[in-house]
């Protein structure tokens, strides 16, 4: 019998991207229930009384926090999972405890932290920069998001391509489900959200572009800016800084740009639903889900041209360059005043995102785990 091992810490923590495929493809994965395999998440003590149903094995220890985690899970995971003898443990989300009692698989979802350093705090960058190529080195395998950070992997840190998977990520079934008027009403009064709006959903991080999409937003007609705001989702992080966003904000009319902060996910359908499109100008992904949630949610998407977003959203977006803040803006004001080109991108869009599924995710992550496991 197969025993595989989760990494569990990122899975009880606010999620954002990274978090939010590592929760999905544990939940996707446990549900297979092949016949030749058990699994075990382990957890730090976060995941004591976990209401998912997983098969939690938790610490008394917490793995919250940055230092903390990475402390919890370079020790107390790899004392875990030998005392579960797992055959392979799997970490989900970018890090993995080296010198691991047995194989190990990890997902590195993109290469921001090398291509990108100067959006990430000196501690945070050195420590990446230090750690991940080693953890690739010492992993049996290696799980990315897209071929485009495939490609990146063998290009910046040598990884054999006989080593690494891509693997797309899947998009869940509640993006895709009705939602009634008077739901959507009441989401919209209770988070505080225009009755109309262009939709931005990403962590207030440089690489997302915020700073040229409000820049956009600012250059579009009086009377598109009159009927549509701009709402940015997102948690912020402390070891990202963004000073073009303040800037260009404080040149528009207060109440123009609308920023609830963190939504959480059982309101994200809703808010897609309710805007007249996302727009995703971000310089860099590992795969880029919101353009795929969108889609899901009958959401038209505007999105950049750049990294692994044409892979994610071929036909079905309107692609831009993000430096163009005339590409966006001219993106912008036809998806809000061209009713055609709108209802051509959502059909485009639910086709699209149909064939993304966690459950394809989990079942092409389990052929890898099979095999570094040796199955």
């Amino acid at each position: 019998m197969l025993h595989i091992g989760i990494n569990g810490r990122a899975i009880f923590r606010q999620l954002t991207g990274v978090q939010h495929y590592a929760r999905e493809v544990t939940r996707a994965l446990c549900l297979l229930t092949p016949a030749e395999a058990t699994f075990t998440v382990f957890s730090g003590r976060e995941g004591r009384g976990s209401t998912d149903g997983l098969p939690i094995d938790s610490s008394p220890v917490p793995a919250g926090g940055p230092v903390r985690g990475l402390i919890w899970e370079q020790t107390v995971l790899r004392r875990m999972a030998k005392k579960a003898a797992v055959d392979v443990l799997f970490s989900p989300a970018n890090v993995a405890p080296l010198n691991a009692p047995c194989s190990s698989v990890v997902t590195i979802h993109d290469l921001s932290f090398l291509l990108f350093p100067e959006y990430f705090s000196r501690t945070f960058g050195t420590y990446y920069r230090a750690i991940i190529p080693r953890i690739i080195d010492q992993a049996t395998a290696v799980i990315t998001d897209s071929e485009n950070s495939k490609a990146d992997l063998i290009t910046h840190l040598g990884v054999d391509p006989e080593k690494i998977t891509a693997i797309h990520l899947g998009v869940s079934p509640e993006f895709r489900k009705r939602i009634k008027k008077a739901d959507l009403e009441a989401a919209r009064l209770r988070l505080g959200l225009p009755p109309k709006f262009f939709l931005s959903v990403a962590s207030l991080e440089p690489r997302k572009n915020l700073g040229n999409l409000v820049k956009a937003y600012a250059m579009l007609p009086a009377e598109v800016k009159e009927e549509l705001k701009l709402v940015l989702v997102g948690a912020g992080n402390r070891i990202f800084s963004d000073p073009a966003i303040a800037s260009a904000l404080n040149r528009l009319p207060a109440g123009s740009v609308v920023t609830p902060g963190y939504i959480a996910e059982q309101d994200l359908p809703a808010v897609y639903r309710l805007s007249t499109a996302l727009v995703f100008p971000s310089l860099y992904e590992g795969f880029g889900l919101p353009v795929l949630e969108a889609m899901a949610a009958s959401t038209p998407v505007i999105s950049s041209n750049r990294s692994s977003l044409p892979e994610v959203t071929g036909a079905a977006a309107a692609l831009i360059d993000p430096e163009s803040t005339e590409q966006l803006a001219a993106a912008m004001e036809l998806l809000a005043q061209d009713s055609g080109t709108r209802n051509l991108l959502i059909e485009r869009g639910k086709k699209r995102a149909g064939l993304f599924t966690w459950k394809k995710t989990a079942e092409k992550t389990l052929e890898v785990l099979r095999g570094a496991a040796g199955h």
